[in-house]
């Protein structure tokens, strides 16, 4: 998922560099073009503020700048599509990408756990129930969420990795195999419940495949803020600016961010 950011269609702007001589207009146009993207890049967070309930860190963190270059004039933004070792999973493009699309939800590590385990019937996903704890944001407490994987013995998702409940002296005590169970409607599997003393609450609910529609205007407002030929033209001057100061940067990292 990328947006671009060039200075093709400012011929007039991009005219009054030609005098500067050796690879300044070129360093001039890549900083022009990198401080549009930045400015590109905060319109996408307000943006991504707007649209999404409490987001995440990783939710905020989503974007990454490719910078432009004096050999390559165009500075591009993309949704992250590397998974980070907190993100449960998936990567940021997995989650944001049906919200720029459209579309279902895709599969979330602990349903593939429960599906491996034969707990959670196939086309079906969860969601937190009445008796799910939430953190901040909302989301399914990640603490109750091992508790569960771990009670049903779905938690060994790694090879090496032990953290299901056991027999053991330890692990009873904990309590998580008793609590949790599989709770139906007749034969049908609907969600998984927690028992505890007298209290009995269900904390995964079963649902069909959840459908996203689009919200989040990735390509909108990256092409806003590149097709505003006012602002571009204002970049460059400023960067020319900088340039007659001997302020222009003389390396430029194209990984960005």
């Amino acid at each position: 998922m990328k947006g671009s950011i060039s200075a093709a269609d400012l011929d007039d702007a991009v005219a009054t560099l030609a005098g500067l001589g050796g690879d300044l207009p070129n360093r001039v146009l890549a900083d022009a073009m990198n401080h549009t993207a930045n400015q590109a890049n905060q319109a996408l967070l307000s943006e991504i503020d707007a649209v999404f309930d409490q987001p995440t860190p990783f939710t905020q963190n989503a974007i990454r700048i490719l910078n432009a270059t004096p050999s390559r004039l165009e500075a591009s933004l993309w949704v992250k599509d590397e998974k980070s070792n907190n993100s449960k999973g998936q990567a940021p493009e997995d989650w944001v990408a049906p919200q720029v699309f459209g579309g279902p939800r895709v599969d979330k590590a602990s349903e593939r756990n429960l599906r491996a385990k034969g707990i959670l019937p196939a086309g079906l996903f969860i969601v937190p129930a009445e008796g799910a704890r939430l953190d901040q944001y909302g989301n399914m407490s990640r603490g109750q969420m091992i508790q569960i994987l771990s009670g049903l013995g779905a938690l060994e998702s790694r090879a090496g990795f032990k953290g299901n409940a056991t027999q053991s002296a330890r692990s009873l005590a904990k309590g998580h195999q008793q609590a949790y169970f599989v709770m139906r409607r007749g034969k049908v599997p609907i969600g998984i419940g927690e028992r505890r003393d007298k209290t009995l609450v269900m904390v995964l609910a079963f649902v069909r495949q959840p459908q996203y529609r689009e919200r989040f205007k990735f390509f909108d407002v990256v092409r806003r803020i590149a097709e505003d030929d006012a602002r571009l033209e204002a970049n460059i001057e400023q960067a020319l600016a900088k340039a007659r100061l001997g302020d222009t940067p003389s390396s430029f990292r194209r990984g960005g961010r």
